[in-house]
Parts: structure tokens; C-alpha cells; sequence
């Protein structure tokens, strides 16, 4: 299996190649309100309107630090687009045993993560979002 392997707050992670469906830069991001601070907001590109996403923020294991216009990867599968930020494009891994999400070791002694988009779609679709994720907050005395 070939690895887009990128680096997001020190963090060296991959994804299935053929997911990779662009790496753009210079482009503007369009900030949503109420959503979580791993959401960075939209991009619309060629036509079509991805969420962008800071995914070791969503994965729990840091923030990315990108400065200026970041490196933005675009992934299409299905009918699903998703954006994610990386502050480092490393290149193309190949791999063996693919099977699953885990961790794998380059021959630069990089620990890279192996993440797929069904994963990171079902962690997004388990985010409260909007004004109803305030109102329970509010209702729980959070906030």
C-alpha cells in the first residue's frame, strides 16, 4: 500500500494515496462560527466546498502550528471531501501490511500514524456542532 505520509504539530502521519485527491496552497480559508477549534473552517476549490480540518487537533494529540498559508490536502472518497492541514508535505510511503489504522516506522526512524478518512469522518460526525451544542452547554452550566 502507497502512504502520503505529512507532518502536522510534530506529528508524521499517513493516509492512503489514493484518497489524496489535491495538495493546494494559497488558499483562503473561510472561518465557520461554532465549531470546534479543530475546524478551521471551509475552502471551495474548483467547484467544490471542503471542510478543513486540524487533525491531530481532532485526534486528540496536539495542534497544528502552521504559519502564513499552509499546506492544505484534499481528500475525496465516496461522495465525502475533507481538507486537512499539514505543516510539512513529506512524500510517498511504501508499506506491507496496511491494514487497519496503527503505527508504522519509516526508514528515517519517523513514527508515522496511520490514519484512514472513514476514521476521521466518523470522529467528526461524533462532534456536537452549532447552536445546539451551546444550548446544551448552557443548560449543563458550561460555558
Amino acid at each position: 500500500m502507497e502512504l502520503f505520509v505529512f507532518k502536522s504539530a510534530e506529528e508524521y502521519l499517513g493516509i492512503e494515496a489514493h484518497y489524496v485527491y489535491r495538495v493546494v496552497e494559497e488558499i483562503q480559508i473561510t472561518p465557520v462560527p461554532m465549531t470546534p477549534p479543530y475546524h478551521l473552517g471551509l475552502i471551495y476549490y474548483r467547484g467544490e466546498l471542503f471542510e478543513v480540518i486540524d487533525i491531530v487537533g481532532l485526534l486528540g494529540s496536539g495542534k497544528a502550528e502552521f504559519k502564513g498559508n499552509p499546506r492544505i490536502i484534499l481528500l475525496k472518497w465516496s461522495d465525502k471531501k475533507l481538507a486537512l492541514i499539514s505543516d510539512r508535505i513529506s512524500g510517498l510511503l511504501w508499506i506491507e501490511d496496511g491494514k487497519g489504522r496503527g503505527t508504522i516506522f519509516t526508514e528515517g526512524n519517523h513514527s508515522v500514524r496511520l490514519v484512514t478518512p472513514e476514521h476521521i469522518w466518523s470522529k467528526l460526525l461524533k462532534l456536537p456542532y452549532g447552536p445546539s451544542k451551546i444550548s446544551k452547554d448552557l443548560q449543563s452550566g458550561v460555558g
